[in-house]
């Protein structure tokens, strides 16, 4: 492969994940917490955590990208709608201000603060899990007909289908709780029924692709939250 080819496929679209991962999680709320009051930010301990964490997810979902192989046309990544995009940011964004000035936040609660850390945390592992074995399923599928794809049972699609929309969720959830914000868990119910409506179609789609294993993999796993739903 060329040098320009690895610049395309796969350098250049690391660099991008890098900048998304960081704009999104973490620019946006370092903006909405205000850039002229920074050392306050940071003087926190669990924001100053999460800070790290993000950086790290950054790099780490960087490499994924890096080694994630070929798509084939048969498979379906994640489809978002602008609004549930949108309210993932604006989660953040308003967690964020509300914290520094006291908008709409509750008391401060450091064992809360670390609740919602660790469920972020939680959030990144399962993410990095789902990926992991997501590369693992290109891998195989790579070079296989397109009339018989293998559906994707292994590592957490084992319990739930769509792991990659609970992650989005445990981050808000914990991004929420570690910024003290109302409004943020309030926007989780939104976001959640955006969720549980777009599966249907997902899963429609699912469905008439996977023909022969589908009514199986339907009955034996969870579309989003574990032995709930």
């Amino acid at each position: 492969m060329s040098l320009n080819k690895i610049l395309k496929s796969r350098i250049w679209p690391a660099a991008w994940q890098v900048f998304v991962r960081l704009y999104a999680m973490l620019i946006l709320p370092l903006l909405a917490w205000g850039v002229n009051d920074l050392p306050s930010f940071f003087s926190n301990q669990v924001r100053m955590t999460f800070a790290i964490i993000v950086m790290l997810q950054a790099l780490i979902g960087a490499w994924l990208v890096y080694i994630t192989p070929p798509q084939p046309e048969h498979e379906h990544p994640i489809d978002l709608t602008h609004w549930q995009i949108d309210m993932y940011h604006v989660i953040f964004l308003l967690a964020a201000y509300g914290d520094r000035r006291d908008i709409l936040a509750w008391a401060e609660n450091p064992p809360v603060r670390w609740a919602g850390l660790g469920i972020y945390l939680a959030g990144a592992v399962l993410s990095v899990w789902a990926n992991l074995t997501w590369v693992n399923h290109l891998r195989r599928e790579t070079g296989r007909v397109q009339v018989d794809p293998a559906l994707l049972i292994d590592g957490p699609y084992r319990f739930i289908r769509h792991p990659g929309l609970l992650c989005i969720i445990i981050y808000c959830l914990g991004f929420a709780l570690a910024f003290r914000s109302w409004v943020g868990l309030a926007l989780l119910i939104p976001l959640i029924a955006g969720f549980i409506h777009r599966i249907k179609y997902m899963e429609r789609d699912f469905a008439e692709q996977y023909k022969q294993v589908w009514p199986l993999r339907h009955h034996t796993s969870k579309r989003l939250f574990p032995f709930l739903y």
